[in-house]
């Protein structure tokens, strides 16, 4: 009951700050994928599990979310969704974008996945960290998480890259200009979601493995 409670008032607080801290806006396909997976905080991790109930592993967050939160089906596990994916690299990442890990450190033994979510530009010992949001099977705490990927840490020496399987912000923006300039005002806020996480203390709820 109490850690039903928790996840509740973690979820309430998160979104409502929404984004406040991180550096740059996104588009609002990107920003409802992760809103999606911000409700999922807390969540227990099962392996091979694709729901909340009674849990969710790496690739079933990426998968359950994006189903839920933008209408896109993009299943499979971690290495599948590497494989399907655009590779991108470390100066283009996007909030949204999917983090890919090994565990032998190899492309073709993708073991994790996470949701990319941009440099956290508000104070404390996350201060201007790239950081994800995943289903983490290990560590303290486990479950659904955000670590950072710049610490010298399991994520950092496992990383494998990044993929990309959305629209990134920049074509986004040139599909709502190519529909004109009514388009473009309805849309404007679009482009403008760089509030992220205001006021809230995210040491507090935030894991890592070592």
């Amino acid at each position: 009951m109490k850690k039903n409670v928790k996840i509740l008032c973690l979820s309430f607080l998160l979104l409502l700050f929404s984004y406040s801290l991180f550096a740059k806006p996104i588009s609002t396909q990107r920003q409802d994928l992760i809103d999606s997976a911000f409700e999922l905080l807390g969540t227990d991790y099962v392996w091979g599990g694709k729901t909340p109930v009674p849990g969710i592993d790496c690739s079933g967050l990426v998968a359950f979310t994006s189903r839920k939160g933008i209408n896109v089906n993009f299943t499979g596990n971690a290495q599948t969704m590497y494989d399907a994916s655009q590779k991108v690299k470390k100066s283009k990442r996007e909030p949204g974008d999917l983090l890919f890990f090994s565990e032998n450190n190899s492309t073709s033994n993708i073991t994790h996945v996470g949701i990319y979510l941009g440099k956290y530009t508000g104070s404390g010992k996350f201060h201007n960290k790239h950081l994800f949001i995943h289903s983490a099977s290990g560590g303290n705490p486990n479950g659904v998480i955000v670590s950072s990927i710049d610490d010298k840490s399991y994520w950092t020496q496992h990383y494998m890259g990044c993929g990309r399987y959305l629209p990134s912000s920049a074509e986004a923006t040139q599909r709502v200009r190519a529909r004109g300039p009514k388009s473009i005002q309805s849309s404007k806020k679009e482009f403008e979601k760089d509030d992220w996480w205001k006021d809230v203390d995210v040491e507090k709820w935030f894991g890592d493995k070592s």
